[in-house]
């Protein structure tokens, strides 16, 4: 397969990353990232003081949660203004104190089970993380601290944050601290998101799957998932920002030839925690691909199970319970009813109501958005992650490293779902960069498409060589092929890549149209529809997956034909898209 190489047009202002094959380019990202922020560093800021983060911490152990946020974002407001701002230090709590909060976000007894005095609490968290992300940045709040995920039981540590000083930035060297940071009770602890979670990814395929199979715990995780991409890709941008930062600050001080950017800050960033907690860039890759791509069924059921104990439990009825425990409380003969089970974290609660049925994707053949809308809710933020997974590998590992990602990205994206496959390739609303998306696509199409097909390096070799999608290519060596197997998935799946390919380098502007590539694209969907002929007219029934294969090429074929009219009638010059190397 033709890997896209790397390009030498440095300035291209559709390349993700500085792309000249030099170290210096490999690694900084800054000059074009669309994650690296231009905006004013985050306000300073400085830990509670000790009788207010006492008092905080007495909320969180007897678990009254308001309390303790009302307290936190009075202290984050404190001498701010939005008429005149001011680079006055704010206070922040401890890691622990924040890592609360956010279970707080997911944990069913304040989600989903949560009780009518209980019910604001996971939204009044939310609130004040998302201000103290935006008012002091992950950075300086330590959120990597925080948020870090556990597979050993907190108590076996010294403390609840007893890495802190290997794995975070101004962690306090002081033991003592620490264990006075260290918040008790269950929910700190052993029935918090980031021990029941064990690591990041094993968490977020649990709540892929919830986007198909349990759309009442789906909509906690849906907005546990969008803080914590906010965050990752915060944290990133703030590191490349300090990164160059400390490299400007050099070269101004010392002179002489300016060296690569440094990538200390980034090496450190909750990203790259995550990543690590994979062994080995392939496998790692592998298994970061299986919860990326998690959709409910049965691979995915099978892999990611339940992070919280009996999580799809539903609300409790107050009225009920009320007469039960009326009825089954006798003292005198210890019978105590359920007041002994009151404690909502208790493994030993009552067992949930029947979930829904598992639905599998691949046998739906009701319109794809309204009988999975939870599923197609999860495209953006799968796509999110891969955009920042792409600068992390780019950035800090090896150029083999970056072309095992793109591999196993493809590879698992060829077998998903077909309509979830749409939604991955598709130019509208696709938050990948230009660059990337164009290697990304260039991949698929040496997936799907058959050795016959001619290789773009003996086609446009300067274009190639550059990590070009051309006009060229797409019209003598992509457009007029039909897949390397007769399925109509296949041949449904590379439709929907030609026309993702020739939209993208539309709307880049960097298509020109002739007669040939007109001919090429309607060549190429005439021999789909031969090659899976066979299949469609054969006495065997179609099954459903199959018939929605078929729709969906034909529905492909027709947007391919109103394109190419389109772009007849508003042919113009303009920039070529570059790949990502």
């Amino acid at each position: 397969m033709s890997r896209p190489a790397v390009s030498s047009a440095d300035s291209s202002p559709a390349s993700f990353h500085t792309a000249a094959e030099s170290e210096s380019s490999r690694r900084s990202t800054a000059a074009t990232s669309p994650l690296h922020s231009q905006h004013a560093p985050f306000r300073d800021v400085r830990p509670l003081p000790r009788d207010l983060k006492a008092h905080c911490q007495i909320f969180l152990e007897e678990q009254l949660y308001p309390g303790a946020i009302n307290l936190y974002s009075s202290l984050l407001g404190s001498g701010s203004s939005r008429r005149r701002p001011t680079s006055q230090p704010v206070y922040v709590p401890p890691p622990s104190h924040i890592a609360v909060l956010n279970t707080l976000l997911v944990h069913p007894v304040y989600t989903n089970r949560a009780e009518k005095q209980s019910q604001e609490i996971a939204t009044l968290a939310l609130g004040y993380l998302r201000s103290l992300l935006e008012v002091a940045g992950p950075v300086n709040t330590n959120f990597r601290a925080a948020f870090q995920f556990y597979s050993t039981p907190r108590w076996h540590r010294r403390s609840g944050y007893s890495s802190d000083i290997d794995l975070s930035d101004g962690a306090s060297s002081n033991g003592d601290e620490r264990e006075r940071d260290r918040v008790t009770g269950s929910l700190a602890n052993e029935n918090s998101v980031w021990s029941r979670g064990q690591d990041f990814w094993s968490t977020l395929g649990w709540a892929f799957n919830c986007s198909t199979l349990y759309p009442q715990r789906w909509r906690y995780w849906k907005a546990w998932l969008e803080f914590m991409l906010d965050v990752l890709q915060s944290d990133w941008a703030e590191r490349e920002r300090l990164d160059l930062e400390a490299h400007e600050a050099n070269h101004d001080g010392g002179g002489g030839e300016r060296g690569p950017a440094p990538t200390t800050m980034r090496q450190e960033s909750i990203l790259v925690m995550y990543m690590e907690q994979k062994n080995g860039p392939q496998g790692g890759f592998k298994a970061i691909m299986k919860a990326l791509f998690a959709d409910g069924g049965s691979l995915s059921t099978s892999s990611f199970h339940q992070v919280f104990d009996k999580e799809l439990r539903g609300r409790h009825d107050t009225e009920t319970k009320k007469r039960k425990r009326s009825d089954r409380v006798d003292i005198d003969n210890d019978k105590f009813g359920d007041y002994l089970d009151d404690d909502p974290l208790s493994s030993g609660a009552s067992e949930p109501p029947t979930p829904e049925k598992p639905r599998d994707v691949r046998r739906s053949s009701a319109s794809f958005g309204a009988t999975f809308p939870g599923l197609t809710e999860t495209m953006p933020l799968r796509l999110r992650l891969f955009t920042l997974l792409s600068a992390a590998t780019f950035t800090l590992r090896k150029q083999s490293d970056v072309d095992r990602l793109y591999d196993a990205y493809a590879s698992s994206l060829k077998v998903v779902p077909l309509d979830l496959f749409a939604l991955a390739v598709a130019q509208r609303r696709n938050p990948m960069p230009a660059d990337l998306h164009v290697t990304l696509l260039k991949v698929l199409f040496g997936l799907l498409l058959p050795s016959s097909a001619r290789d773009p390096r003996r086609v446009d070799p300067e274009g190639e060589a550059e990590a070009r999608l051309s006009t060229a290519m797409l019209e003598h060596c992509y457009v007029a092929h039909p897949a390397n197997t007769i399925g109509l998935e296949d041949n449904a799946r590379l439709s929907l890549v030609v026309e993702a390919a020739v939209q993208l380098l539309w709307t880049c502007n960097a298509l020109e149209y002739d007669a040939g590539l007109d001919r090429a694209v309607r060549a190429g969907i005439e021999a789909r529809s031969a090659k899976v002929r066979r299949k469609r007219t054969g006495k065997a029934k179609l099954d459903s997956g199959d018939a929605l294969a078929g729709e969906m090429l034909d529905a492909s074929a027709d947007r391919l034909k109103v394109l190419l009219q389109v772009i007849k009638t508003t042919a113009g010059d303009g920039d070529v898209c570059f790949a990502q190397e």
